[in-house]
């Protein structure tokens, strides 16, 4: 019988907050009985549960080399790492790239320092630069689908891991929700829980078509509830269900970023209170909710900054997410 149960919810530019929660959480031992994931938060789950290298701790560490070195995104503001060009020109492009060894040790190789991290995310760029494109104003999504998560994800291994999974996705043909479990889980069902609209065309599943369900269920209480309505603790990791993550753009980039979040962060807030005043009266046995404090945590200064891909942010956030998880759980877990 499943006692407690992890929430991570979506959110990709500061989900290394999660990462950090995460590293913190295994160190501490703490375990769970089942793991409810949406979105970003799919990934991250994955990346801990399921790591290609069997080491779920470097596998976590390894987002912060998803960031971009801080003197190229200043100036140019995009992660070319994480957003990929779309085509089958693109696709055979990368795949050349992933198959020249050379390329590969240089790129495998850890940043020891500012400037080497420069080098190394200026290679990244002007390969980035030189790969072609099928986008055109038919194009159903601006960007390929993550091209690298079978790189760090070992999908054969999802099904025997301990805890029950949970992952949701919004069935378009159907117009429902559904949640994979862990025995259905494979690269198709990753995509279609990342089919973010306009970042990334519908993910094709059968004859249906999916989208990302934090799109319009950042949380996914309902699919975790419905399998396991005996449940008695439930731990969120919420990064996008805070007020203050708003704020006035700094650009026009930055204004379609905040154009996307907005609407997100009053879904997340509105589901986490339908849950807690709606639902919860139902399950007289589940404890209030343990809210893990990760975006209360960042100090005010570095608020502008969290949704940034920098280097330097990704690994702030990190370091943030491993004290404030270890802090909260020892307090309250």
């Amino acid at each position: 019988m499943a006692r407690r149960a992890l929430v991570i919810s979506g959110g990709a530019p500061n989900a290394t907050l999660v990462g950090g929660a995460l590293e913190a959480f295994a160190e501490l031992g703490l375990e769970f009985d089942v793991v409810s994931m949406s979105g970003a938060g799919a990934l991250l789950g994955l990346m801990y549960l399921a790591p290609r290298n069997g080491e779920p701790i470097a596998t976590l560490r390894g987002l912060t080399e998803l960031g971009i070195a801080d003197a190229i995104y200043e100036r140019f503001p995009v992660n070319y790492k994480v957003f990929n060009k779309p085509g089958e020109l693109a696709d055979v492009y990368r795949q050349m790239l992933a198959g020249n060894p050379l390329l590969q040790r240089v790129m495998a190789q850890p940043a020891q320092d500012p400037l080497s991290q420069l080098a190394k995310d200026g290679l990244s760029l002007w390969l980035a630069s030189w790969c072609p494109s099928s986008l055109t104003p038919s194009s159903t999504g601006l960007c390929a689908h993550v091209p690298f998560a079978e790189e760090i994800i070992d999908f054969a291994q999802i099904a025997h891991v301990s805890p029950a999974l949970y992952l949701n996705a919004y069935n378009l043909s159907q117009r429902r929700m559904e949640n994979f479990d862990k025995h259905a889980l494979n690269t198709q069902h990753l995509q279609a829980a990342l089919s973010f609209p306009f970042l990334y065309p519908p993910t094709q599943i059968g004859e249906d078509l999916y989208i990302e369900g934090a799109a319009l269920d950042c949380l996914n209480f309902k699919g975790l509830m419905e399998n396991h309505p005996e449940l008695e603790e439930i731990v969120v990791f919420d990064l996008l269900g805070a007020e203050r993550l708003l704020r006035a753009p700094r650009d026009l980039y930055d204004a379609w970023v905040m154009s996307i979040l907005t609407p997100l962060v009053e879904i997340a807030r509105d589901d986490v209170k339908l849950f807690e005043q709606v639902h919860m009266p139902n399950y007289p046995q589940l404890k209030p909710l343990f809210k893990v404090p990760l975006v209360e945590s960042v100090p005010e200064q570095f608020l502008p900054d969290v949704f940034d891909w920098s280097r330097s942010n990704l690994e702030r956030l990190y370091t943030m997410g491993y004290a404030t998880a270890r802090r909260y759980a020892e307090e309250h877990l």
